[in-house]
C-alpha cells in the first residue's frame, strides 16, 4: 500500500497566472486558491475573474503599480494565483472504485510540458488517475498545469516512491498492466483492450527493465519505419482513446 506520505501535498506555494489552468481550480476546487493578487490598474481587466473568485470565497489582493514587483509575468497580465502545494492524491483510493478504470503510470517523464500533455489526454479519455515517480521525474508544476490546460485540476494524480511496488497495487486490485514499448512483438490494437487497464509509459529515456518486467504484458503501436517513435504523450493519446472507444462511457460527442 503506498503510505501518506508518498502522496501528501509537497512542495513551496505556487504561482498561476489567468488562463485554463487557474479557471479550472476555480471551478472544481477553489480552496487550493491562497490568495488571488491584481494590480489596481487592471481591475476592470479582470473583473469576471474577480467576481468569480468573491463568488468562490477566495481572498482577493489589490496591489498598487508602485509596488515593485521582479514577476514580469504578473506585471504584464495584471493577476497572479497563489497556489497551495499541489494535492496529490493516494494510489489506494484512485485504483478502489470498481468498474471500468483507466490509469497511467508513467516511468520517470522528466519534461514538465510532457507531463502536461499527458495529463490532459488521460482526462480526455475518460481516465481515472496518473501514476508518477517521486524522483528522477516532473513533478506537477504550473507549467505541467498550463501545458495541461486545467486537466490537474479535475485528474487524480498520484506520486509514489516506488513504482513497482505501485504496480504491484495496481494488479492487486483487478487491473491488467500492458507496457507501451516500441520492442514488444504484439500491436496495441490487437482485440479489444480490457476495462480495467493500466498502460505503463517509459520517459525519454524509454521504460525501465523492473518497470517493463513487472507489466503483464508489453505491447507496441505500429508506426512508419522510417519514424523511430512517437513522443510519449501522442503514443499515450493514441492508446487512451483506444481504450476509451470501448470503455469511457462518459464520453459525448
Amino acid at each position: 500500500m503506498a503510505s501518506p506520505q508518498e502522496n501528501r501535498c509537497v512542495g513551496t506555494p505556487q504561482w498561476l497566472y489567468p488562463g485554463h489552468a487557474l479557471n479550472a481550480w476555480l471551478e472544481s476546487d477553489s480552496s487550493r486558491i491562497l490568495e488571488l493578487e491584481i494590480l489596481s490598474s487592471k481591475r476592470q481587466k479582470h473583473a469576471a475573474l474577480l467576481d468569480q473568485a468573491h463568488a468562490k470565497g477566495v481572498r482577493v489582493r489589490f496591489v498598487e503599480g508602485k509596488q515593485r514587483s521582479s514577476d514580469t509575468e504578473f506585471l504584464q497580465s495584471g493577476c497572479r494565483a497563489k497556489l497551495a502545494p499541489f494535492p496529490y492524491k493516494d494510489l489506494a483510493s484512485v485504483v478502489e472504485p470498481t468498474g471500468p478504470g483507466l490509469l497511467v503510470v508513467l516511468d520517470h517523464v522528466l519534461d514538465p510540458r510532457n507531463l502536461g500533455a499527458v495529463a490532459r489526454n488521460v482526462l480526455a479519455a475518460g481516465g481515472r488517475g496518473l501514476i508518477i515517480p517521486k524522483d528522477r521525474a516532473a513533478p506537477v508544476t504550473p507549467v505541467v498545469e498550463v501545458a495541461a490546460a486545467g486537466a490537474c485540476a479535475h485528474l487524480n494524480i498520484c506520486r509514489v516512491v516506488n513504482l513497482a511496488r505501485a504496480l504491484e497495487e495496481i494488479q492487486a486490485a483487478g487491473y491488467w498492466t500492458i507496457a507501451l514499448d516500441t520492442h514488444a512483438a504484439k500491436s496495441l490494437f490487437t482485440g479489444s483492450l480490457p476495462p480495467r487497464l493500466a498502460l505503463v509509459a517509459g520517459g525519454e529515456q524509454g521504460l525501465s527493465r523492473l518497470v517493463r518486467e513487472r507489466s503483464d504484458e508489453s505491447r507496441v503501436i505500429p508506426i512508419d519505419r522510417r519514424v523511430e517513435s512517437l513522443n510519449v504523450a501522442v503514443a499515450l493519446g493514441i492508446a487512451c482513446f483506444w481504450w476509451a472507444k470501448d470503455h469511457a462511457l462518459t464520453l459525448t460527442p
